[in-house]
């Protein structure tokens, strides 16, 4: 599932945000390099994720208020005494979803911890206040963005990570791309 939040005031200026996990730097940096190799290979063409944009959402929650961001904050609190810890993360398949040309790394199987954690959040959400949208949780990490892929390589080995905390992320658009800034970062145990 995804959020959104009903009826924002604009008139207050807004800032788009998500939850989500970045992968520790190993594991963010063999992923950036996987999409190089794409490229180089010339297997795959489009616009890269920058690497260290490369994440892994939980929730989107689109635009917020800047008095619903302590909302947010207060809400994503009380997951800490849910029980959700820390867990593995595996990227083991590279996949291209043609319609919406975006390239990506998924998992054969979605650990669930990281079930738990979405599930504790949009909860949460939903408890404060905010819309969530009926959508099964895909967990996917964007590797590039208008792309066109030919062949998709099986990967040799998965890239992991133990995922140890996730955060509130501030989303602004520049000249340059997308800056994600952590506006929060909450640990799992």
């Amino acid at each position: 599932m995804r959020t959104t939040e009903s009826n924002p005031d604009i008139s207050e200026g807004t800032t788009r945000v998500f939850f989500a996990i970045w992968p520790d730097d190993a594991a963010r940096k063999q992923l950036a390099g996987l999409a190089e190799q794409l490229r180089g290979e010339a297997l795959c063409v489009g616009r890269k994720t920058k690497a260290e944009n490369i994440h892994l959402t939980l929730v989107f929650v689109g635009e917020v208020g800047a008095s619903k961001l302590e909302t947010l904050c207060l809400a994503a609190d009380r997951i800490k005494d849910s029980g959700v810890s820390a867990f593995d993360f595996a990227v083991e398949e590279i996949r291209y979803w043609k319609r919406n040309r975006i390239l990506y790394a998924a998992t054969g199987g979605i650990p669930p911890k990281l079930i738990d954690l979405v599930s504790a959040l949009e909860n949460a959400l939903s408890t404060a206040g905010f819309t969530l949208e009926q959508r099964a949780y895909k967990p996917h990490i964007t590797l590039m963005r208008d792309a066109s892929c030919q062949t998709l390589p099986e990967l040799a080995e998965p890239i992991a990570w133990q995922v140890r905390e996730w955060m509130l992320v501030k989303s602004e658009q520049t000249s340059s791309g997308p800056v994600y800034t952590p506006i929060r970062r909450w640990p799992l145990a």
